[in-house]
């Protein structure tokens, strides 16, 4: 919740709505769901692309 600045549940509406209205798409290495993650964090905290891949143990 502080690093996404929302709870678990809007995070999860969010992520649906993306999903249905907006066709949001896993990727072959990612996940819809890591990919809003990483961009909430990203908005949330200011850190750098680098910074969330090490936070979030991605290497591309």
């Amino acid at each position: 919740m502080i690093n996404f600045r929302m709870s678990k549940i809007v995070f999860t509406s969010l992520l649906r709505v993306l999903e249905t209205r907006y066709n949001l798409q896993n990727l072959r290495h990612i996940s819809s769901r890591e990919m809003l993650g990483s961009f909430l964090y990203i908005l949330g905290t200011g850190a750098k692309v680098s910074q969330c891949r090490e936070k979030f143990q991605r290497c591309n």
